[in-house]
């Protein structure tokens, strides 16, 4: 029986705990609200962790100053693309991503990618509080392994428990179906969920196992530093997938190796007086606008936006195509500790989109910023 890092709970605990974050609702159904009466979380546990579960707050954490507090990146996901009948809506705090499913018959299901730091708790309690949630009698350990299957979930082995309900009441034949595919990774707890009406949920699962392959979780930030960083030649940058593009870079531009995620990497300047550029694709929005802006204000040492500033801070760019959006924030970079600048542009391409950021020192950032644009229009498929 696999533990997962967190204090284990109650019963009714993890359900009032789950609940608040949005992985037990089905999201098809009305949900009656249940008052539980939930301890505090046990010293060590962390602040971070008590908020995203909904739980009363431990003992405070060390001080780690204002800066280190608004740049602590949220976990979040990416993949390759959706399936054809999927469509990414905005997620609430809880979630990494949310999707709405279209199916036959004015039918429709929802698909949820939650991570929980250092989540905790049974294989069988889940399953129990998801079999107490479809009206199903709780399991034994020995009914457990009948449940659990193997997936393979962002390149790894997970698990994957698929549970039907009962029929609903009310002359409503339609059981519902839940199926969750967990994974843990960097000390993450990741739930993918897929829940709706039975017969849709089987129809979908082919393509829910196979989303779930191409998945990637990132704890942090994308922008992991290589290995090494030797040099190299400016000039259009190597195409290391197939359909990459080809960027001109400008002759003072320094290549580098690129990093976990990145399909060209880049530094200017020297020393403190220094920037750098890097270009990413992901599927679909990379798990929407918002988390990425708020990813990138952590990075520059502010705080998460607000819903309603995301357009004012990701400005339409015309000039690099319809959808393309430009980002520019200035604060202090968390990894050198110096103030500095940061531009994105986001450029929508098929079925996902590009991200090249230019950040570093602010005079470097000012004076480069029109070769960077100029960069991103150089692209050649």
């Amino acid at each position: 029986m696999t533990r997962y890092i967190l204090p284990t709970l109650k019963p009714t605990t993890a359900l009032a705990a789950l609940a608040s974050a949005g992985l037990l609702l089905t999201g098809c159904q009305k949900e009656e609200i249940t008052v539980y009466r939930v301890p505090k979380v046990p010293p060590g546990a962390g602040e971070a962790t008590a908020a995203t579960l909904g739980l009363p707050p431990g003992p405070p954490a060390p001080a780690a100053g204002p800066a280190a507090a608004a740049s602590a990146p949220r976990p979040h996901a990416h993949w390759d693309k959706i399936p054809a009948d999927w469509r990414e809506v905005p997620a609430n705090q809880s979630r990494a991503a949310s999707f709405v499913i279209t199916g036959p018959n004015k039918t429709s299901a929802e698909a949820a990618i939650i991570a929980f730091p250092g989540m905790g708790g049974t294989d069988l309690q889940f399953v129990n509080l998801w079999r107490q949630q479809l009206g199903l009698a709780p399991l034994t350990d020995d009914d457990l392994p009948k449940l659990v299957q193997p997936a393979i979930i962002a390149g790894a082995d997970g698990k994957l428990f698929d549970l039907t309900g009962a029929p609903k009441s009310g002359g409503d034949p339609t059981a519902e179906r839940i199926i969750v595919a967990l994974q843990k990774q960097d000390g993450v707890s990741w739930f993918i969920k897929l829940t709706g009406p039975a017969a849709l949920v089987e129809q979908q699962k082919p393509a829910f196992l196979s989303f779930l392959k191409t998945l990637k979780f990132h704890a942090g930030a994308d922008e992991a530093e290589p290995s090494a960083k030797a040099p190299a030649s400016a000039g259009p940058a190597p195409s290391q997938n197939a359909g990459q593009p080809a960027w001109t870079a400008p002759a003072h531009w320094k290549q580098l190796p690129p990093g976990a995620m990145q399909a060209a990497k880049y530094t200017v300047g020297e020393g403190k007086a220094a920037a750098e550029v890097t270009a990413v694709f992901l599927g679909g929005m990379g798990g929407g606008l918002k988390a990425n802006l708020d990813r990138w204000r952590g990075q520059i040492g502010l705080a998460p936006s607000a819903a309603n500033e995301v357009d004012q801070q990701a400005k339409p760019f015309d000039a690099l195509g319809a959808g393309a959006r430009i980002v520019e924030i200035s604060g202090t970079d968390t990894k050198a500790g110096a103030p500095a600048d940061m531009v994105v542009l986001v450029v929508p391409s098929g079925a996902g989109t590009w991200f090249y950021k230019l950040m570093g020192d602010k005079s470097v950032v000012a004076k480069e910023k029109d070769a960077f644009v100029a960069f991103v229009k150089s692209a050649k498929p």
